[in-house]
C-alpha cells in the first residue's frame, strides 16, 4: 500500500516533465448540457453547419442523394436541430415520398446492429458476453469429429466462441455467408477475365445471392459449418455480418420468442416508432431512390435482418438515440458496461465496442463518440452519442452515394457540435457552480473559489482551509515548492447523484509550460493519481456541491475537511 501511494507522488511529480495543460481523467469536463435548441451557441454551430450543407448541396457535392441529418439531446423531447434535402431523382420519381422529412423511411442497414444488441441488454445482456453461443444455439454445438475439432485453420471452435466476442465482431468468423460471393454474382466469363478458376456446382452457394432466396437457417448454418475461420478468437477485430445473425438466433433462444415480436414489445412500441419496423413497410412513406428493386429497398435479407434488415426514420433514430441516453429500456448501471470499448483496432482514432464504432476526438479535449454505420443498396447511414455531452446525431441518406458520404457529413457535424456542446456544458456550470463559497465564524477561516476558464474542468484558484492555503500544501506534498502555480486543482463531474447533492473530484496535477514528446512521457497518468490522498478514509479530491428544492447550488463540501461552505 505504501509503495503505491508512493507511485502516486512519483507520477504526479513526472507529470511536471510531461504535460504542458491540464489532463483531465476521461469522461464529461462538466455536467451535459441541458436544453441545447434554445442556446445561443448551439444555434450558432447549427447555422454554420447548415451553411456548409447548403453549399455542398449548390456545389453538387451532394448531387443524386437525399439526406436528412438530425441532432438531439437526452433532456429535449424533440430534435434540437434538422435538416432534410429531397435530390430531384426523389422528387420527379415514381415511387415513395416526394419530400424528405424526419417521418421519411429509410433502410438502416448495420445500424440493426445496435438495435440487436440494445435488445440484448434488455436481458441483462451483459452477463451474455462470456457466454459460449453454442449454448443458445444448438447447431454450433461440437458439430465436428475429433481430427476437425483440432484443425484450427479450417475449422472453427464454436465451443469456445462467446457472445460477447460475435457482438464485438471478434469471433474470427467470415463477413459474410452467400451475400456478395463472387461466384453467384458475376457471369463465369466474368471471373475468368479476373483470374479466377471456374467452380464446380457444388462449390457454388445454393442460397443468399439472386436469383437465389435468403438462406435458410439450416443453409445457413450447413454453410457456416463448412466454412474455415479467418483469425483466432480475440485476436483482432474483422467485420461479421454473419456474426450478428447467429446473435439473433441466440436472442431468440434467449427470449424465446422470433426476433420480429421481440423487436416489436421490448424497442418499438415501448418507444412508439411509427416509422420503424423488421419487415419492409410500405414504400409511399420511403424515399426510394431508382426504383425498388435497384435501390434494393425491397431486397429480402431474410434471417439477417438482426445484422442489417431494420427499417427506420430519422425521428425515430433520434427516439431511440435518447432513450439509449436517458436509460429509458436499460439501467444506467447496463448502459455505462454496454458504452465500452472492447477492443482495439489498428486505428488510434478507433476502437470497436458491442457493437459500437467508437471514434476518438482530440479537440476540444478526449471526447469519445459511439457510433454506428451502416449500408444497404443504395441507403447510407451513421448514428453517433457522445455520452459526455448527453447528445447525439443521425445521418440518414439514400442515392447514389457511397457509405463515405454519412461518414464526412458525420465528422463535419463532430467538428462543428462537439466544440459547441462543451462550451455550452461550460457556460451552464459556471453560471451554476463557479463562485467563492467561505466560512468566516471567527473558528474557521476556511473558502474555495471556483471559476471556468479554457481547460476541461472547473478550475479551483483559491483553496483555504483553516486559514492554510491547501494548493501551497498540496505544491509541497508534490515537490514543487520552488513553483507551486504549476499545481493545478479542477472539478469534474463523477456522474454520482443522490437528492440534493452532486458529486466531482478534485484533480490534482503537476503541470510544466515546457511539452515533452513521446507516448509515455506526454500520456495522462490522472486516472493512476486521483484518490491518492486520502484522510480519515475519505479522499481529498472529494467534493460534494448541495442543492436547494429548486436545484440552485446553495453550499459546497469538501467532504475529507468534514466542512461545508455555503455559497456567498
Amino acid at each position: 500500500m505504501y509503495s503505491l501511494y508512493l507511485l502516486s507522488l512519483l507520477s504526479l511529480g513526472a507529470n511536471v516533465a510531461a504535460k504542458p495543460n491540464a489532463c483531465p481523467i476521461l469522461g464529461p469536463a462538466f455536467p451535459a448540457p441541458t436544453e441545447i435548441g434554445s442556446d445561443p451557441t448551439f444555434i450558432a454551430a447549427t447555422q454554420n453547419l447548415t451553411a456548409q450543407i447548403r453549399q455542398a448541396i449548390q456545389s453538387g457535392e451532394l448531387a443524386g442523394n437525399s439526406i436528412s441529418v438530425q441532432i438531439f439531446s437526452e433532456s429535449d423531447s424533440y430534435a434540437a436541430f434538422g435538416l432534410s434535402h429531397t435530390d430531384d431523382s426523389v422528387r420527379h420519381g415514381s415511387v415513395g415520398v416526394r419530400e424528405v422529412d424526419e417521418n421519411t423511411v429509410f433502410r438502416i442497414g448495420s445500424i440493426s446492429k445496435l438495435w440487436t444488441m440494445l435488445l440484448y441488454m434488455t436481458f441483462n445482456g451483459t452477463k451474455h458476453f462470456q457466454e459460449p453461443v453454442s449454448k443458445y444455439v444448438p447447431e454450433l454445438r461440437s458439430p465436428y469429429n475429433d481430427s476437425q475439432q483440432i484443425d484450427q485453420i479450417d475449422y472453427v471452435n464454436w465451443d469456445e466462441v462467446t457472445i460477447g466476442e460475435l457482438a464485438s465482431h471478434q469471433a474470427g468468423i467470415p463477413r459474410d455467408y452467400a451475400f456478395m460471393d463472387l461466384a453467384a454474382s458475376a457471369p463465369p466469363q466474368a471471373l475468368t477475365r479476373m483470374g479466377l478458376p471456374s467452380l464446380p456446382k457444388s462449390e457454388r452457394m445454393p442460397c443468399g445471392n439472386a436469383p437465389f432466396p435468403p438462406c435458410n437457417r439450416q443453409q445457413f448454418f450447413d454453410g457456416i459449418l463448412d466454412t474455415q475461420p479467418i483469425a483466432a478468437t480475440s485476436s483482432t477485430p474483422l467485420y461479421s455480418n454473419a456474426g450478428y445473425q447467429i446473435l439473433g438466433y441466440a436472442l431468440e433462444a434467449i427470449a424465446r420468442k422470433p426476433f420480429a415480436d421481440i423487436l416489436m414489445e421490448r424497442i418499438i412500441e415501448p418507444l412508439r416508432l411509427s416509422r420503424s419496423s423488421h419487415g419492409m413497410p410500405d414504400p409511399s412513406l420511403a424515399v426510394v431512390p431508382s426504383d425498388l428493386i435497384s435501390s434494393q429497398f425491397n431486397l429480402d435479407i431474410g434471417d439477417a435482418i438482426p445484422a442489417g434488415g431494420i427499417y427506420s426514420s430519422p425521428k425515430d433514430i433520434s427516439t431511440l438515440g435518447r432513450a439509449i441516453l436517458a436509460n429509458t429500456l436499460v439501467s444506467p448501471a447496463m448502459t455505462r458496461r454496454w458504452m465500452k470499448p472492447a477492443t482495439h483496432t489498428a486505428s488510434l482514432q478507433v476502437s470497436v465496442g458491442h457493437p459500437w464504432e467508437i471514434m476518438s476526438f482530440k479537440e476540444p479535449r478526449l471526447v469519445d463518440l459511439y457510433t454506428k454505420s451502416g449500408n444497404v443498396g443504395m441507403y447510407n447511414s451513421i448514428m453517433a452519442l457522445s455520452p459526455d455531452h448527453n447528445a447525439g446525431f443521425a445521418i440518414l441518406t439514400a442515392g447514389n452515394g457511397t457509405f463515405a458520404l454519412p461518414m464526412k457529413l458525420g465528422e463535419q457535424i463532430a467538428e462543428i457540435m462537439l466544440p459547441a456542446l462543451e462550451q455550452i456544458a461550460k457556460n451552464q456550470a459556471a453560471r451554476r457552480f463557479a463562485g467563492t463559497y467561505a466560512l468566516e465564524d471567527g473558528t474557521s477561516n476556511s473558502s474555495i473559489t471556483i471559476v471556468a476558464d479554457d481547460e476541461p474542468g472547473l478550475k479551483i484558484t483559491k483553496w483555504i482551509s483553516n486559514s492554510v492555503d491547501m494548493g501551497q500544501s498540496f505544491a509541497e506534498k508534490a515537490g514543487l515548492k520552488e513553483a507551486p502555480s504549476l499545481l493545478s486543482m479542477r472539478l469534474q463531474p463523477t456522474s454520482l447523484k443522490s437528492p440534493g447533492r452532486v458529486s466531482f473530484s478534485a484533480v490534482i496535477q503537476g503541470l510544466n509550460p515546457q511539452p515533452t514528446s513521446g507516448t509515455i512521457l506526454s500520456a495522462c497518468m490522472t486516472w493512476l493519481e486521483l484518490d491518492s490522498y486520502i484522510y480519515g478514509n475519505v479522499g481529498m479530491p472529494e467534493f460534494e456541491f448541495n442543492l436547494n428544492d429548486d436545484g440552485d447550488v446553495v453550499s459546497l463540501t469538501p467532504r475529507a475537511l468534514r466542512i461545508t461552505l455555503p455559497k456567498a
